[in-house]
């Protein structure tokens, strides 16, 4: 994974904590405020997004990330053969198909998520590089954040 998403990418990657989000907005902000520096935060939630995520568009991600085409099959399957029942009376029903997005509590999806954020990433880093944005340089060292 560390090698597949950028540095900016912090949830569910060996070795990085996703409270650092949190902290080092938090730095940015005191930093800010005690330079009286002018900047805008702008924070989007993507917790509704986990549920739409388009197979179609996972897989051309899969894809670009150079995965193979039995990779792709075998993540398409785990995600396509997803099915639940529902207990009534204490005796569960049919089992019928999952459908719309990623799923919660499986141990794929997280790591899905992050590849298709990466994505998203991407995008904010091209933008931020092409003058849309500026993003912050922060500190006594000039680190430069567009978006964590």
């Amino acid at each position: 994974m560390p090698v597949l998403v950028g540095e900016n990418q912090i949830a569910f990657i060996a070795g990085r904590q996703i409270l650092n989000g949190a902290l080092i907005v938090n730095a940015v902000i005191t930093w800010l405020r005690r330079t009286k520096k002018p900047g805008a935060l702008l924070k989007i939630d993507v917790q509704k997004a986990y549920d739409i995520v388009n197979s179609f568009f996972l897989d051309s991600v899969l894809q670009q990330m150079a995965f193979g085409s039995v990779w792709r099959g075998w993540i398409n399957s785990c995600l396509s053969i997803a099915s639940i029942s529902v207990l009534v009376n204490k005796t569960p029903t049919t089992p019928f198909p999952v459908k719309g997005g990623l799923q919660e509590g499986d141990p794929l999806s997280p790591f899905l998520f992050v590849l298709v954020v990466e994505v998203l990433s991407k995008v904010l880093y091209k933008a931020s590089s092409n003058g849309i944005f500026r993003g912050l340089t922060v500190g006594q060292d000039d680190v430069h954040i567009s978006h964590l």
